[in-house]
């Protein structure tokens, strides 16, 4: 079962890789609808921080309050890349970009609430996976006095903060797909759905959302080191600004290329158990027939005959 699992998870990476690389444009236009939630996480937020102005309190509200509005407009465009995606996996590969945005505009108000609702359990997960980490971590460099066993522990800690919480938010990777490809209109039924969905398999879904994110941590940590400020949030160029942006867009396209096929290799899945529940069931019916048939139909003939002739 391990590797097949693997092969599973290998098979679906490396078919979204290709969905993306043949249409870049997706590619670009995820990017060009991050640029708010970008500049808000990676620049705007950690520029307020060391202010004294700014409470802490008023820092968490604008940080939930951002970063929700801002992910509900990007995970429009995200629901878009599904109705795209989802053309090349299934369909034809006919549908244009034009076609993918007029289908996620027609129902773009679920996935708007959708999206608030998803940029603050995003948010909320990132906040306690820094808490529990920055209290793991303190603990572990409380003990180590090495500067080499330092700095290895605070790249741990760097890639952690982009994949701890993935172990809450991994039960919500599907939403888009409950809403584009499901048809999903209330936002407690597409949540159900996809945790159901995701709980069952959720080992091969995990992998599959931290493969983007080790990725972007990995180019996170070669810009931090280059800029000398591992937080992005003090010195905002061009140049740094389109390199993020270009990292949150192809992860988007990653997940929504890559879970739409996983997704219905969950249907193929439910297609096969229910094509094994009648033969169980055909193979129990026999047994039934070997019962005294039809004493009661008889009865009913016979009662029916009498009366008439009374």
């Amino acid at each position: 079962m391990p590797s097949k699992e693997r092969s599973l998870v290998r098979g679906i990476a490396v078919d979204a890789w290709n969905d993306i690389r043949k249409r870049p444009l997706m590619w670009l236009i995820l990017a060009a609808s991050s640029i708010p939630l970008v500049f808000l996480v990676n620049f705007f937020l950690p520029s307020l921080f060391g202010m004294s102005a700014f409470s802490q309190t008023t820092y968490m509200v604008l940080q939930l309050a951002g970063y929700a509005i801002c992910f509900a407009l990007f995970f429009l465009f995200w629901c878009m890349a599904v109705y795209y995606f989802d053309d090349e996996t299934r369909g034809k590969g006919r549908k244009s970009y034009a076609g993918a945005y007029e289908r996620m505009k027609g129902w773009s108000l679920p996935s708007l609430w959708a999206g608030l609702v998803a940029g603050l359990i995003r948010v909320f997960a990132l906040m306690a996976a820094q808490i529990v980490l920055s209290m793991v971590m303190s603990f572990l460099v409380s003990g180590e006095t090495t500067e080499s066993s330092l700095r290895v522990l605070y790249y741990v800690y760097f890639y952690l903060n982009f994949i701890v919480a993935d172990l809450v938010i991994v039960f919500i990777v599907l939403v888009p797909q409950m809403l584009a490809l499901e048809g999903g209109r209330r936002v407690e039924e597409v949540f159900r759905a996809s945790y159901r969905l995701v709980k069952e398999r959720y080992r091969d879904a995990l992998i599959l959302l931290i493969i983007p994110e080790f990725i972007t941590a990995t180019f996170y940590l070669g810009a931090a080191i280059l800029e000398g400020n591992l937080s992005l949030g003090r010195s905002i160029t061009p140049v740094l600004l389109l390199f993020v942006v270009l990292l949150e867009g192809g992860r988007t396209a990653f997940l929504a290329a890559a879970f739409n096929r996983f997704y219905y290799h969950i249907l193929e899945e439910e297609k096969k158990k229910k094509k094994a529940k009648p033969k169980k069931q055909g193979a129990a019916q026999p047994a039934a027939k070997k019962r005294p048939p039809g004493k009661q139909q008889p009865r009913k003939k016979s009662t029916g005959k009498k009366t008439r002739k009374r």
